[in-house]
């Protein structure tokens, strides 16, 4: 077996014993020996020793070094095919041997070694997936995820150091090579990376990293080329490291929207770039745009080779990562001993910042703790978006009230509904047939974000067709959870789960499921100062444990007793006899939903005729003010 070290320092090393170990076994098998062998090697406590990419530098980051990358699924590439291994003959003693084309992008060649392609070499499939830091990930989740992975990396004076440079001739032969079989990998579906891209090392020894802004959306790539390549994120405001992650199981379902976590084989080979060199001829210049698009230079985006691969339940790093395993539940059961305390203190921090409206702040934790649990055909069950009406539209009110989500939630975003807004923003993802790859849209956001609407910056003004089809698509996400991806001839939903709160003056002119007015006593006038008083009782320490009863609370398995279920039957068939307006459908669906939550945040799995009673008092008292505001609002017409 490897070294007790190679598999952390040197993957490669490891990697290529396991392929001798395997010889004459499927590519699979070998694949499924690689994901086991780092399995069980990665507990937490080795995981957090790995660099990040999402905190550590490129340019301090070794290519061919092992990372981890937390991230989302923005596009799905079409499958590539690659060599899975290839024999290797050295042209100047005649030796040759067996390497593995797997988790790489250019072949393992020393001087004087070429690829032998009349060999029988063997072709494999592989996935590709861009991925970006997730998108609206609060700077708290940032920070802390830094602080679980600091450790120290050697700066890398050279990507390519560990291979050995090749003579002027060598290299200028190669290049024929590639101009030679460019337009091959096309007609043949082979991947140019591993198969053509092997030419134009860095000659200086510098690493094209170092020059690279990482904080930008469109950056341009190196080398003097003046092409601006779009990093595709999906907020117009993010920073991050976008990445092209290879996955190599054959097994692998990932589609757009999905977080994961990747732990692979960092390359960032500067021959990955050679694609945009001006005297790389090409006959195809369709297919050479789209293959620019697919292959960006590796200085701006960076390609993982993934060995294993961790779906996001969560991206609370205040609670271990997997909520089935015995660890988190662990540390779940002991948050919920304290669930009624600290139920109590969200509900007043909301309450503070609702301007001291307690039925409010019930309904915003209530908000803050739904999620989409299931889907009944096209009707996701266990949303709810919430209308808070009545927002002050001065002193920055919203703003605020956003920054102190933020500041609870792990991802949020906040969208200003104003008529230049609307006419201009992209929302909806849209597919680039061109350069075959979908361009993002600011409502492709991974599930459990927070989407905050900001309808008091709304005034009167002409929507044009953006505006109008901008505010269809924002209904389907509250109505239907789900985005009509642009394809241009017929639109593709994707199934999502965003919590979307309007904040607005008066009722929201998008769909709700619930609505509720403010109920200010008009005491509270400067706005800034009264979220400031909150700086003392949110402490780090307060914080963190309201942000893990928040997403434990969520993750918590839901059921309803037989005694409930015959208790909320019962109430409604007695209700609509005495007067079915009290009681329709919609509103049986409505405290449905509601008990649920409440039942959540209470940290119990299950409803009581108690939660019953109290969302039914809670729904009453916020049609009565619905209907004590419309009666004031008429009088005064």
């Amino acid at each position: 077996m490897p070294g007790i070290d190679d598999w952390w320092t040197r993957p490669y090393v490891t990697i290529q014993k396991l392929f001798e170990e395997n010889e004459g076994k499927k590519h699979e098998e070998f694949i499924k020996q690689v994901q086991t062998y780092y399995t069980e090697r990665l507990d937490t406590a080795a995981l957090s020793k790995i660099p990040s990419v999402n905190t550590v530098p490129l340019d301090q980051l070794k290519s061919g070094s092992l990372v981890k990358y937390r991230c989302m699924v923005q596009d799905v590439f079409d499958p590539q095919y690659c060599v899975g291994q290839y024999k290797v003959t050295n042209t100047s003693t005649q030796t040759t041997r067996i390497e593995f084309g797997s988790f790489r992008d250019v072949p393992n060649l020393s001087p004087n070694e070429v690829i032998d392609f009349d060999s029988e070499n063997t072709h494999i499939e592989r996935l590709g997936f861009y991925c970006v830091p997730i998108p609206g990930e609060s700077e708290w989740v940032k920070e802390a995820y830094d602080k679980k992975d600091s450790i120290t990396i050697t700066p890398s004076t050279s990507t390519s150091a560990a291979r050995s440079k090749r003579g002027r001739d060598n290299e200028d032969s190669e290049s024929e090579t590639l101009k030679r079989t460019t337009k091959d990998c096309k007609d043949s579906s082979s991947d140019i990376e591993m198969a053509c891209a092997e030419t134009s090392l860095s000659q200086d020894g510098q690493n094209p990293l170092n020059k690279a802004d990482a904080t930008t959306n469109a950056r341009s790539i190196p080398s003097g080329n003046t092409k601006v390549y779009d990093m595709n994120m999906p907020l117009a405001d993010e920073k991050g490291i976008p990445c092209i992650v290879k996955v190599y199981a054959s097994d692998a379902v990932l589609k757009a929207t999905d977080a994961v976590e990747f732990v692979g084989i960092l390359s960032v080979d500067p021959s990955l770039a050679s694609i945009y060199d001006d005297d790389i001829e090409c006959d195809d210049v369709a297919y050479q745009e789209e293959l620019q698009a697919h292959e960006p230079p590796p200085s701006l985006v960076p390609r993982i080779h993934a060995l294993l691969m961790r779906p996001l339940q969560h991206n609370n790093p205040s609670l271990p990562p997997v909520p089935q395993a015995d660890v988190y539940k662990i540390a779940a059961d002991r948050l919920m001993e304290d669930a009624y305390s600290l139920r109590l203190e969200l509900l007043s921090v909301l309450g503070h910042a609702l301007l001291c409206d307690s039925l409010a702040a019930e309904y915003l934790l209530c908000h803050l703790i739904s999620s989409v649990y299931a889907r009944a055909d096209t009707l996701p069950l266990g949303k709810l978006c919430l209308n808070i009406s009545g927002c002050p539209v001065t002193q920055r009110y919203t703003q605020f009230l956003h920054h102190l989500i933020s500041q609870l939630a792990t991802q949020t975003a906040l969208l200003e509904m104003s008529i230049d807004n609307m006419n201009s923003v992209k929302l909806i993802p849209k597919k680039d047939y061109k350069v075959n790859r979908i361009t993002a849209g600011m409502l492709q956001l991974a599930a459990g974000t927070h989407l905050v609407i900001d309808e008091t910056a709304l005034q009167q003004g002409q929507l044009n067709h953006t505006g109008v089809s901008n505010v269809k698509a924002l209904a389907d996400v509250i109505n239907w959870q789900k985005v009509d991806y642009d394809f241009q001839w017929h639109p593709i939903p994707v199934p999502t789960d965003i919590h979307v709160l309007i904040l607005s003056e008066g009722e929201s002119l998008l769909p709700k499921d619930i609505h509720i007015p403010l109920a200010s006593d008009g005491q509270i006038l400067d706005i800034p100062s009264h979220f400031s008083k909150l700086d003392g009782r949110l402490t780090p320490e307060n914080l963190d444990k309201l942000r893990a009863y928040i997403t434990a609370c969520r993750l918590i398995d839901y059921t309803v007793s037989e005694e409930t279920q015959k208790l909320i039957q019962d109430d409604f068939v007695e209700t609509r006899q005495t007067n079915p307006k009290d009681m329709t459908i919609e509103d049986l669906q409505r405290l449905l939903g509601l008990i649920r939550v409440l039942s959540l945040s209470f940290g119990k799995g299950t409803s009581t005729s108690e939660m019953w009673l109290k969302v039914k008092a809670m729904e009453e008292e916020r049609k009565r003010r619905i209907s004590q505001l419309s009666r004031h609002t008429r009088a005064t017409l």
